[in-house]
């Protein structure tokens, strides 16, 4: 009975010691609090004197990340390459039998990055047992130099998408702006004016891309779209929006139905840039020729917006993610009404940031209809 109590007792020790490393992965500790609880763990679990976890760095050789009972000095000079000499190189430096050891490596991708070591004072009975706890140790230290890595190359494409994009927006401007001087000009050929009019929709098109990228950027990092609420009315904004789309898109008729009240305090430029979303998104992917439907309406204490396309539904499969980020509706359809899935996600993060919400409702032989709903005073967040 004693027997079996003190093997239930050291079970629990060693689950205990496992999910406090995996506690501390969950809270998202960092990555040498993480590799030196690791270390501590494996010491207590395996009643070692001296534990240590080395990691290979650029250069293919091991460096001292953690130890427990080692000289951290002694270990510091250790740079050597992970191979079989490993065990007896490592044990006449800090001066131990190699039958004493117990190393496991740490895999990445299916690449050893590093090895974790407890030095016992005898080659343990159990052996067997204590290597696969020594490994489960090892693998949630794999994990969270996996995740350490996932988040760096994260934060990298964050800052590379914030930098190119800002880089980009000025020349892209110029072009744009040049574009639509040309199509103000009287006795433009009809050759002329087509070109023209290419160059607007696709400077247009890319200066929007940029506008989604950096604000995704910002969303991720900063936890939603910051606004500056004033007060306007939608009427103008309106105008705006349709203006630039016949500019860009002659050939698609407009049916508009404005009632109401519809003033109150958004974010002007960002209002701007979810109704240019939508719309954009309609002309993508409705039928082509067919009109697009845009209705404001001032309710007493929100304005509702919807925009609305004829054509093929957004496949019900796709309707609960239409609005996440790199998530498009159609996947086969021409180039033309391709991008990379973001004016959706924008135009819901603008709403979400004014307090509002966006909705779609899509099916066969219904129009697919975009509805904002907004309240009418917004208020500003970081």
């Amino acid at each position: 009975m004693k027997t079996s109590t003190l093997m239930e007792d050291k079970r629990l020790r060693q689950i205990r010691g496992l999910t406090e490393v995996s506690r501390a992965l969950s809270y998202a500790a960092s990555l040498d609090v993480v590799l030196q609880l690791t270390v501590d763990r494996a010491a207590d679990l395996l009643a070692a004197e001296q534990a240590l976890l080395l990691l290979a760095n650029d250069a293919g050789l091991l460096d001292l990340r953690a130890s427990r009972g080692v000289d951290a000095a002694l270990a510091q000079r250790f740079h050597e390459p992970l191979n079989e000499t490993l065990v007896p190189r490592l044990a006449s430096l800090l001066d131990v039998l190699p039958e004493n050891f117990l190393g496991v490596p740490l895999v990445v991708s299916g690449v050893i990055k590093g090895i974790l070591v407890v030095i016992r004072p005898a080659a343990a009975a159990a052996a067997e047992q204590d290597e696969w706890l020594l490994s489960a140790l090892a693998d949630q230290a794999a994990v969270a130099l996996e995740k350490t890595r996932l988040d760096e190359i994260g934060e990298f494409r964050e800052q590379l998408i914030a930098i190119v994009g800002h880089d980009l927006r000025n020349p892209l401007r110029m072009i744009l702006m040049a574009a639509r001087l040309l199509l103000q000009r009287e006795g433009l050929g009809e050759k002329d004016t087509e070109l023209a009019r290419k160059i607007t929709n696709s400077a247009s098109q890319a200066s929007r891309l940029i506008d989604c990228l950096l604000d995704l950027t910002r969303s991720r990092l900063g936890g939603g779209i910051p606004i500056d609420p004033k007060p306007f009315d939608m009427h103008d904004l309106c105008r705006e929006v349709l203006e630039e789309t016949e500019l860009t898109h002659p050939d698609r008729p407009f049916c508009v139905d404005l009632s109401g009240d519809l003033t109150g305090s958004w974010d002007r430029d960002r209002m701007y840039q979810l109704l240019a979303n939508l719309v954009d998104n309609a002309v993508r992917h409705g039928a082509p020729r067919s009109s697009i439907e845009l209705r404001i309406h001032g309710a007493e204490s929100e304005v509702l917006l919807e925009v609305a396309n004829r054509g093929e539904p957004i496949p019900p499969a796709m309707l609960p993610f239409i609005f996440e980020a790199f998530r498009r509706g159609r996947t086969d359809g021409p180039l033309r009404t391709r991008g990379l899935g973001l004016g959706l996600f924008i135009a819901k993060e603008i709403a979400r940031s004014h307090g509002g919400s966006i909705a779609v409702t899509s099916s066969e032989g219904e129009a697919t209809t975009f509805r904002v709903r907004l309240p009418r005073g917004a208020v500003a967040v970081a």
